[in-house]
């Protein structure tokens, strides 16, 4: 068994793959988690107080609430990214078992956030999307945005996500859902969905009173989780499962009212999602020729700093950034400019022949980049 399991794990340890689904994921999650801690702030006093308003549980818990969602903004945006996430996986564990939550926050949603969050704290969150990425080339100012190379994480941290938090649940969901009479008569789906407790805020009774309907997304919910963790990982059949768990997802996040659960697990589809898609919407995103060509001092720490920053935030390639020093050569358009002055400040050409200079520089900056 041992052996076996080093010939499954080893080969997809060394594959690497964009860590472009990481990024998202963790945005994701903390998205997720940040609408959650809003959540509590908002109807703090209803959840916490003992008596609403009168008697107060205690007076600090909005403190650590707001203190709680920096975190998770943190998490979002990717600044220290592992220090962020094993204070997230504490405050997740403390306010779900030590606190009045404990009481009516018994769903499943709370208990996968916490196993979600434990993943995290082990996964390689600062490769995209990430502050953190962006502190790494602060440290080396002077080395051409162009030779850093596409941040590549290990496959495992896509698939053992997927397989322990998902699969795992999908295959314990579906023995409880073979002794439930509804679930065996196809009616899984609709009966929750129309109990005043789950019932969504939206008129669903168009879906609702379709027999035939019914019964084929319950049938096709028993199949997909008891196929799940056996057939997902296959590249013919990963597609198929992509987008019929996104459907179930958007479907339970639509049609139930437990839209934080629905929302909890869709975030996983990040990770589920194709590698050949990711290249593909990237390919389709980036432009296929700059919209701007910006021009620096690339003897100048400052203007290295600022140049790692803006293409840092543009993910689609709009800029190219070029030295200043050999700028007057290739386009005319800067001749008028003299040589000492253009290495003063930024200046900036567009397509259409226009030169911006010093602060005017900045905002076709962040209209090329789409900010």
């Amino acid at each position: 068994m041992h052996k076996l399991l080093l010939r499954k794990i080893n080969p997809l340890y060394q594959k690497k793959a964009s860590a472009t689904g990481v990024g998202l994921f963790r945005m994701l999650f903390g998205l997720v988690t940040l609408q959650e801690v809003l959540f509590l702030i908002f109807f703090n006093h209803l959840i916490f107080d003992p008596i609403p308003f009168l008697d107060v549980e205690f007076p600090m818990i909005s403190f650590f609430l707001w203190l709680w969602a920096l975190v998770a903004f943190c998490l979002v945006i990717g600044y220290r990214c592992q220090q962020a996430s094993i204070v997230n996986y504490l405050f997740w564990l403390i306010f779900v078992n030590f606190t009045p939550m404990q009481r009516d926050f018994d769903g499943g949603f709370d208990l996968f956030m916490i196993g979600a969050n434990f993943f995290l704290i082990f996964m390689p969150l600062d490769k995209a999307f990430a502050i953190d990425n962006l502190r790494k080339k602060l440290a080396t100012p002077f080395v051409h945005y162009c030779h850093y190379t596409k941040p590549q994480v290990t496959v495992l941290a896509y698939y053992l996500p997927v397989i322990i938090c998902l699969g795992f649940l999908y295959s314990d969901s579906v023995i409880h859902k073979m002794f439930a009479p509804h679930w065996r008569n196809g009616l899984g789906g609709w009966l929750p969905s129309s109990m005043p407790y789950y019932m969504s805020a939206l008129d669903m009774s168009w879906l609702l009173n379709n027999e035939m309907l019914q019964k084929l997304i319950g049938y096709t919910i028993l199949v997909f989780q008891f196929s799940f963790l056996v057939l997902f990982h296959y590249r013919l059949l990963r597609p198929l499962y992509f987008l019929v768990g996104i459907a179930l997802h958007v479907g339970i996040t639509l049609s139930f009212n437990i839209y934080p659960f629905g929302m909890g697990m869709l975030i996983f589809y990040s990770l589920m999602m194709p590698f050949a898609w990711y290249r593909a919407i990237g390919n389709f995103l980036q432009a296929k020729q700059p919209l701007l060509r910006v021009f620096y001092d690339q003897q100048c720490p400052l203007c290295c700093r600022t140049v790692l920053i803006l293409n840092h935030f543009d993910v689609l390639g709009c800029i190219d950034f070029q030295g200043a020093q050999s700028a007057a050569k290739n386009y005319p358009a800067l001749n008028q400019i003299d040589q000492a002055q253009l290495l003063t400040d930024l200046y900036a050409l567009d397509n259409q022949g226009r030169v911006y200079a010093g602060v005017a520089t900045y905002a076709p900056i962040l209209l090329a980049i789409r900010y």
